[in-house]
C-alpha cells in the first residue's frame, strides 16, 4: 500500500494525546516527522507532565503553553501552540479529531475515552487495561455516534487482529495466534544463565534442553518450564492484551492461563499445534503468548505477533520452506510472523485510518465481550485487603491473571481484573481462589458504570 496516496494529505488529523508514558509520548514525537497529522494537545496526571511529554517529544518549550482553563486552552489552540493540560476537560471543546488513550490507568482510560465519544471524537486506545473491561461497549457506543473506537497500531493487539484478519481474508485456516512476551529470555551457554528483563538466572538444565528432541516437544517444553519457574512466564499485560484480541477476532485460549511455552523461533509452528500433530493445543482457532529463548546473537522476535497456519498445499508449503518459512515437523502446519512492536512510533497510521476513512486498525472490533480477564488469589487474602496497581506492568500484588468466558457483573460471578484497583475485601478469600464480586467492596466510578451498561447492552450475549 501507498500510503502517501490510501491518506489525503490535505486534510490534517488533529489529535490530542492522553497519557504521557512511552507510547504517548512516540505519538507526540512521530506527528512532528510526518505529514496529515498534528498532535499539539497533551493531556496527563499534571499540566506539567503533560508538558515534559512535548518536550520529550522535541517541542521546544517556547511553543508550549502550560493551560489550566478552556479559555488558555483555547488561546493556545488559536494562536498555534501546543497545549499541555492537566484534565480532558480543559482541552475537550477544542476541534481535535481523535483522542489517543494511553494513561494504562483504567479508570482514566474508561473517563476519558467515554468523554471523548460523547463530545463527538474519534478513541485511539492503547490503555488495554479499559478495553478488557468494557471495550465492546465502548466500540458500541462509537458506533452508535457514527464514530471510531480503535486499539492501535504500534502495540500488539492491533497488530495481531490485522494479521489474524490478514490471514482469514485470504482463506487460512489458524491453528493459533499470538504474541511473543514482552522480554526474551536469552540463553548464556558460558555461564549456564537465562537473562530475561535485565534478571540472570542460573538454568544448567537448559544445556540439555536448548533442543526438543523429536517426538518428545511436549515434554521437553514441560521440562523447560519446570527449569525456568524462577522467572514469571506469564504477565498480566500479555493476557489483558489476548482478552481484547479474543473479543476482537472470536479466537478463545486453549486454557485460562494459556501455555506460555518457552520456545525458540522455529519451534513455535510445532509446539503451537494440536495435540494429534504433536504439539500442545487441543483444537484449533486458539490464542496463545510465547516467550522468545534465544541466544545474544540470535534475532529477537521483538515483541512481534505471529499466525500459526494449516498448511494444505504440500508442494506450495515446501517451496516456501525453501524460502525460508518456518514450517513445523510435521509439515502440518506454517507460522507467519510480523516482528515489530514499536509502540506510539506506529500509531498514527491507525490515526490517520480512523478519521479520513472511518476505519478501525485491523479491520477487526470488540462488538461482542467474549472474554474477561479475571483474577486467581495466589495467597490468602483477608478480609480488609484493598487492591494496588502498581508498576509498569500494572500488576496487583497476591493476584494471577486468568482469561474466563465473559459474562455479567453477579455475586457469584469473577470481578473482572482492571475494576480491582482500590477495591476493598469484605471476607476473606483463600489461596488459589477466584476473586467474586460478591467479595468486595467496589466504590462508584465510570468504569463500573460502563460495564454495568455493558452488561445490560450485552445480556443475551454473555447468557
Amino acid at each position: 500500500m501507498n500510503y502517501l496516496q490510501h491518506f489525503d494529505s490535505i486534510q490534517v488529523v488533529e489529535a490530542c494525546v492522553a497519557g504521557a508514558g512511552d507510547f504517548g509520548t512516540g505519538v507526540l514525537h512521530q506527528a512532528r516527522q510526518m505529514q496529515g497529522l498534528s498532535a499539539r494537545i497533551a493531556v496527563d496526571v499534571s499540566a506539567a507532565a503533560a508538558q515534559r511529554a512535548l518536550e520529550r517529544a522535541g517541542v521546544p518549550v517556547v511553543q508550549i503553553m502550560v493551560c489550566h482553563s478552556e479559555e488558555e486552552a483555547l488561546e493556545a489552540w488559536k494562536s498555534g501552540r501546543y497545549i499541555a493540560a492537566g484534565s480532558i476537560d480543559t482541552v475537550i471543546g477544542l476541534p481535535f479529531d481523535i483522542l489517543v488513550e494511553s494513561t494504562g490507568i483504567p479508570e482514566a482510560g474508561a473517563q476519558h475515552a467515554y468523554t471523548a465519544i460523547m463530545a463527538g471524537k474519534h478513541v485511539g486506545i492503547a490503555t488495554k487495561e479499559t478495553e478488557s473491561v468494557v471495550g465492546p461497549y465502548l466500540t458500541h457506543l462509537a458506533r452508535r455516534k457514527g464514530l471510531v473506537f480503535t486499539p492501535l497500531d504500534g502495540d500488539q493487539p492491533s497488530l495481531l487482529i490485522g494479521l489474524v484478519t490478514w490471514a482469514k481474508t485470504l482463506g487460512f485456516e489458524i491453528v493459533a495466534a499470538g504474541k511473543s512476551s514482552e522480554y526474551d529470555f536469552i540463553w548464556d551457554e558460558q555461564r549456564q544463565h537465562i537473562l530475561c528483563n535485565g534478571e540472570s538466572y542460573p538454568a544448567p538444565a537448559m544445556t540439555n534442553l536448548w533442543s526438543l528432541p523429536e517426538g518428545a516437544e511436549r515434554e521437553s517444553v514441560a521440562a523447560r518450564a519446570a527449569a525456568l519457574e524462577a522467572i514469571p512466564l506469564i504477565s498480566v499485560p500479555d493476557l489483558c492484551e489476548m482478552a481484547n484480541v479474543a473479543n476482537a477476532t472470536g479466537l478463545l485460549p486453549d486454557c485460562p492461563e494459556f501455555h506460555a511455552t518457552v520456545l525458540r523461533i522455529p519451534e513455535v509452528p510445532t509446539v503451537l499445534d494440536t495435540i494429534e500433530n504433536g504439539g500442545v493445543l487441543s483444537g484449533t482457532g486458539r490464542l496463545e503468548v510465547f516467550n522468545c529463548l534465544r541466544k545474544p546473537d540470535e534475532v529477537s522476535f521483538a515483541g512481534g505477533v505471529f499466525v500459526v497456519v494449516r498448511c494444505e498445499d504440500d508442494a506450495a508449503w515446501e517451496l516456501l520452506r525453501g524460502k525460508g518459512h518456518i514450517l513445523s515437523r510435521s509439515g502440518q502446519s506454517a507460522m507467519i510472523y510480523l516482528p515489530r512492536h514499536l509502540l506510539g512510533l506506529e500509531a498514527p497510521v491507525s490515526l490517520l485510518d480512523a478519521v479520513q476513512n472511518g476505519l478501525v486498525s485491523g479491520g477487526g472490533e470488540a462488538t461482542a465481550p467474549r472474554i474477561d480477564l479475571v483474577a486467581r488469589a495466589t495467597c490468602a487474602l483477608p478480609a480488609g485487603h484493598t487492591f494496588e496497581m502498581r508498576g509498569h506492568h500494572r500488576n496487583i500484588e497476591g493476584l494471577r491473571p486468568e482469561a474466563h468466558p465473559a459474562r455479567s457483573l453477579d455475586p457469584d460471578g469473577a470481578v473482572p481484573f482492571y475494576l480491582l484497583p482500590g477495591a476493598r475485601l469484605r471476607r476473606n478469600i483463600a489461596a488459589h481462589d477466584i476473586i467474586p464480586f460478591s467479595a468486595l467492596k467496589v466504590a462508584d466510578s465510570t468504569l463500573l458504570r460502563l460495564r454495568r451498561e455493558q452488561d445490560e447492552i450485552f445480556q443475551r450475549v454473555m447468557s
